[in-house]
C-alpha cells in the first residue's frame, strides 16, 4: 500500500485541513466501501464495522495517502477477509440455514452499474474468504486483475485462477449477466416476484405451482429465534404445501409490501407494522427457482417499520 502514501504535511493549519480533506474524501468513498464490504460478509453489521475500521485506519494515517479510494478499498478487502475467516466458524455453528441479510443501505446514486443477485450471495458460502473477496472485487467493480493481485497480495497469475476457480464453483448459470441482458432479466424476475407475493397473498395454490419449477427449493432462516424450517425444502408441491400452511397458522394480521434490495425485487412481510420477513428469489426468467425468507430478526433491524 506504500505506493497511496504521501508525505505528511507539517503545521497544525496544514494539518486541519488535511484532516478536513481526508474526512471528505472517506464521505465519498463510503457507500462503495459498504457496498463492497457487504457483499463479501453478507450482513450489513459486519459491513459497517470493516468499513469504520478501515476509516480509523484512514484517519491515523494522517492525510499521507495518496490515492485514498485505492488505499481505502485494499484495506476493507483484506479487513473483510479477516473477518470473513471468523464469520465461517460462527457459521458452522449457525441454528439452521444461513442466509446473508439483504443489502438495506441507500441505492442513490447508482454505487454500481450492476450488481450480484440475491441468490448469488448465497451461494457465494461455497466459497472461502479469499476467493470471494477476488470474485467481488472482479465482478463488481471489474478489478483489473494487475490490482486485485496488489490488494490480495498474489501475483497476477494466481489472481486469474483464484477468481476462475470461485466461477467455476458458483457455476456460470448463477453468474451475473451481461449488462445488455440484465436489465430484462430483472424485468421479468421482478413480475414473477409480484405474481408470486399477489399468489401467496391470495392463497393460490395453483397459481403458485404454476410460477414455481418443479425441483424449486425454498430455504428460511430463523437463526434459531423464530419458526423456521431447518432443513431446505425441495419440490414446488412441497413448498407450496409449506408456506400456505405457516400463511394459515399466522392468520390475516400480515400485509406484504413490494421492496427493492440493491434494486432486486422482494417484499417485506409486516405484522402489525413491524417487518417480520423478508422474501427473495432466484428464477431462470420463467419459473422460480429458488425462494428465501430471511426470518431472523437480527437480520431485519435496519427494515423501516410500515406505515
Amino acid at each position: 500500500m506504500n505506493q497511496h502514501r504521501r508525505p505528511p504535511a507539517s503545521g497544525t493549519a496544514a494539518g486541519d485541513a488535511i484532516a478536513d480533506d481526508g474526512a471528505a474524501a472517506f464521505l465519498a468513498v463510503r457507500p462503495r466501501l459498504l457496498a463492497i464490504a457487504h457483499r463479501m460478509l453478507g450482513t450489513m453489521g459486519d459491513a459497517e464495522d470493516v468499513v469504520q475500521d478501515a476509516f480509523l485506519r484512514f484517519h491515523a494515517a494522517g492525510g499521507a495517502i495518496d490515492n485514498p479510494e485505492a488505499w481505502l478499498v485494499t484495506v476493507t478487502s483484506r479487513l473483510a477477509i479477516d473477518r470473513l475467516r471468523a464469520a465461517r466458524r460462527e457459521r458452522a455453528a449457525y441454528d439452521g440455514p444461513w442466509l446473508p441479510e439483504p443489502w438495506t443501505g441507500s441505492d442513490d446514486g447508482d454505487v454500481f452499474t450492476g450488481d450480484l443477485p440475491y441468490a448469488v450471495l448465497v451461494l457465494m458460502e461455497r466459497l472461502g474468504p479469499v476467493e470471494r473477496c477476488a470474485f467481488v472485487l472482479r465482478e463488481l467493480i471489474d478489478m483489473p486483475y494487475a490490482r486485485l493481485a496488489e490488494v490480495l497480495g498474489r501475483s497476477e497469475a494466481a489472481c486469474r485462477q483464484i477468481v476462475a476457480r470461485a466461477r467455476r464453483r458458483l457455476g456460470d448459470g448463477q453468474l451475473p449477466a451481461a449488462p445488455a441482458d440484465a436489465l430484462a432479466r430483472r424485468r421479468r424476475h421482478e413480475t414473477l416476484m409480484e405474481e408470486f407475493r399477489l399468489a401467496l397473498a391470495a392463497g393460490d395454490a395453483e397459481r403458485l405451482i404454476r410460477l414455481l419449477a418443479p425441483d424449486a427449493t425454498i430455504t428460511t432462516d430463523g437463526g434459531g429465534k423464530v419458526l423456521a424450517a431447518r432443513n431446505i425444502v425441495r419440490g414446488a408441491g412441497r413448498i407450496v404445501r409449506l408456506v400456505l400452511g405457516v400463511a394459515r397458522k399466522l392468520g390475516r394480521g400480515r400485509v406484504d409490501r413490494p421492496a427493492r434490495f440493491a434494486g432486486e425485487a422482494g417484499f417485506v412481510t409486516y405484522e402489525e407494522e413491524r417487518p417480520v420477513r423478508i422474501v427473495m428469489a432466484a428464477s431462470d426468467g420463467e419459473r422460480i427457482t429458488a425462494i428465501y425468507f430471511v426470518l431472523n430478526p437480527d437480520k431485519l433491524v435496519r427494515m423501516p417499520a410500515d406505515g
